[in-house]
């Protein structure tokens, strides 16, 4: 998990400048054109929806909470619809930047839910053979009064 959050932090980020170039050529097109589209803007709200998320990546890559992954689920979710709102055909790569950014959002929080599930349930199989094996040897050894009664005679 460290490695997978840390590598797409760092590509997040990369892909923010790509990302961010584009909405600011598709913006002086926006402008050049007249006609009153906002694409420019919207993936310029994509750039930052992916630097943001790329930065809390690599800063909870050591954690096994799903405090980052709500946050960029949430941030990538909610920037995406304003930015799905706003495309037009001027900007077509930003349909294909909202998709990505939904993917990695709610795929990571989804993969790491059913991770934390998976490991959850492991914990409880290994305490309940613990317990289990914990039982059977103490019913091989009797109890302290157990032995007391035995060893009256």
């Amino acid at each position: 998990m460290k490695t997978t959050k840390l590598v797409v932090g760092i590509l997040m980020i990369v892909l923010s400048f790509i990302i961010g170039f584009q909405g600011m050529a598709a913006g002086i097109l926006n402008a050049f054109a007249d006609k009153g589209a906002t694409s420019g803007s919207a993936g310029i709200l994509m750039a930052i929806a992916y630097m943001v998320s790329g930065i809390v990546y690599l800063a909870t890559q050591s954690k096994q909470g799903l405090g980052g992954d709500i946050a960029n689920a949430i941030i990538l979710g909610l920037f995406g619809f304003i930015a799905i709102f706003n495309a037009n055909k001027l900007f077509g790569d930003l349909i294909v930047w909202i998709i990505l950014g939904f993917l990695i959002g709610f795929g990571f929080l989804i993969w790491h839910v059913i991770k934390n599930k998976s490991i959850q349930k492991k914990v409880q199989n290994t305490s309940q053979q613990n317990n289990f094996s914990m039982q059977n040897q103490s019913s091989h050894y009797p109890s302290r009064a157990q032995y007391r009664a035995m060893h009256r005679h």
